[in-house]
C-alpha cells in the first residue's frame, strides 16, 4: 500500500499537467452537450501528444462527464471541433472520480494547434514541458513539411541532419523548444538526431525513417530517456512522427 505522503506525490504530479489537461478537454468538448449548443460558433480545432514518459494517465472531464479516458503516455488523440468561449474542464487521475487535482474555466480560441506534453514530471514536475503549435504549414504541390519538438528530458540541445545528404534539417534545437515546419520534397528519408555542434557532426544519439506524402505536414517529437539506468522509468529515447491533419496546401 502507498503511503499518505506517496499519494499526495503523485497526486501533485498530475497537477503539473495543468496546462496540457486544458487543451485536452477543450479537445473533446464537442462530445458533450456544449458543443451542441455552441455548434454555429466552433471553428477550432485541437488535439494533444502525450510525450512525457514518466507521467500518469489522466481523466478528463467536461461538465461532470467524463469526455476522454486513460490518457497514456505515447497516444496521440484525434483532432476535436471545439467551441470558442469559456468552458469548465476538470482532471482527475485515471479512474479515481473522487481525486479532483485541476477544474478551472478556460478559454477556447479559433484556430488549429497542437498541444505536446513532454520532459518528465519527477518529484517536483519542474522539467515538464508543454508546447504549443499551431498547425499552418503552407505546401505547393510537390512540397512536404517538417518540424521537431525537442522533450527528451535528458537529452542535449541537438541537430537534425539528413543521413542520404548531409543535409542539415534542424540547428541547435534545445529542450522544451519546437522549431518552424521546414520544407521538403515528398519521398522517405532517415533522419539522424545528434548531439549539438557548430559543425553539425555530432554524436548520433538516435535515428527515424520518415516517409513523407505530398501536401502534408508532420511533427516529429523527441522523447524518452538517452540513461534509462538513471531514469524514472524505461522508456528510451526515440523520436515519434505524427501526421498534422491541417496543413494547408497553395497553388
Amino acid at each position: 500500500m502507498f503511503s499518505n505522503a506517496t499519494r499526495k506525490r503523485a497526486v501533485s504530479r498530475v497537477v503539473v499537467l495543468a496546462l496540457a489537461a486544458v487543451v485536452l478537454g477543450s479537445m473533446v468538448v464537442a462530445s458533450a452537450g456544449v458543443a451542441a449548443a455552441q455548434e454555429d460558433q466552433s471553428d477550432a480545432e485541437v488535439r494533444v501528444i502525450h510525450a512525457a514518459p514518466d507521467a500518469p494517465a489522466v481523466d478528463v472531464y467536461v461538465d461532470d462527464e467524463l469526455v476522454y479516458e486513460d490518457v497514456e503516455f505515447g497516444e496521440e488523440s484525434d483532432y476535436q471541433a471545439v467551441p470558442e468561449g469559456n468552458q469548465t474542464i476538470t482532471v482527475t487521475p485515471a479512474n479515481d472520480s473522487e481525486t479532483v487535482v485541476f477544474e478551472e474555466e478556460i478559454a477556447v480560441e479559433s484556430g488549429q494547434t497542437t498541444v505536446a506534453v513532454g520532459g518528465e514530471l519527477a518529484e517536483d514536475g519542474e522539467d515538464l514541458r508543454v508546447v504549443g503549435l499551431t498547425d499552418d504549414a503552407e505546401l505547393a504541390e510537390n512540397e512536404s513539411a517538417v518540424r521537431l519538438a525537442h522533450l527528451a528530458p535528458d537529452a542535449p540541445a541537438v541537430d537534425v541532419t539528413v543521413n542520404e545528404t548531409g543535409d542539415v534539417l534542424f540547428d541547435d534545437i534545445e529542450f522544451g523548444n519546437a522549431t518552424e515546419y521546414e520544407t521538403v520534397p515528398a519521398g522517405e528519408y532517415e533522419l539522424e538526431v545528434r548531439n549539438a555542434t557548430d559543425s553539425d557532426d555530432g554524436e548520433v544519439v538516435g535515428t527515424v525513417n520518415v516517409t513523407v506524402e505530398n501536401e502534408t505536414a508532420y511533427t516529429a517529437v523527441a522523447t524518452g530517456y538517452l540513461d534509462t539506468e538513471e531514469a524514472p522509468v524505461d522508456e528510451p529515447f526515440t523520436v515519434e512522427v505524427y501526421e498534422d491533419g491541417t496543413a494547408n496546401s497553395t497553388d
